[in-house]
């Protein structure tokens, strides 16, 4: 993977445990194969998939107020392309992130909203179960 990204922000990525709000919750870590996700991917009928946030964009901490108002248009984008989503959310030591799996999403697009909420990466999983972080920076 490359990256210009600070090589300790680069790290905080990778070592996050990401979370998809399903019943049970979907635990993923990057590069780590998971089951359970491709499971999830077969059973909405998608081979691609997108865990995408809005908050705190370029890893500059906004308030939750502002972080609450970006989700919201998040949200908004995600449910204009018609596209089915879990809540899920990013978790590493006492830092947390709200974000939503974007089901059936291309690379393409997920990389135009990711831009388009100002992230330096987001995670993409596809039908080989294996999280991965894609640096936008």
């Amino acid at each position: 993977m490359k990256s210009d990204l600070p090589a300790e922000l680069l790290q905080a990525y990778l070592e996050t445990d990401y979370f998809v709000s399903d019943d049970p919750p979907l635990m993923l870590r990057i590069g780590e194969e998971n089951d359970d996700a491709k499971i999830l991917l077969a059973s909405f009928g998608v081979t691609t998939s997108a865990l995408i946030t809005a908050w705190n964009p370029g890893s500059e901490v906004l308030s939750e107020d502002e972080n609450d108002s970006r989700q919201a248009a998040l949200l908004g984008e995600i449910e204009s392309k018609r596209l089915n989503y879990l809540v899920g959310y990013g978790e590493r030591q006492d830092w947390l992130e709200y974000s939503y799996l974007v089901l059936g999403i291309t690379r393409d697009e997920a990389n135009e909203l990711a831009e388009q909420f100002g992230q330096n990466a987001y995670v993409w999983i596809d039908q080989e179960g294996v999280p991965e972080l894609i640096t936008l920076a």
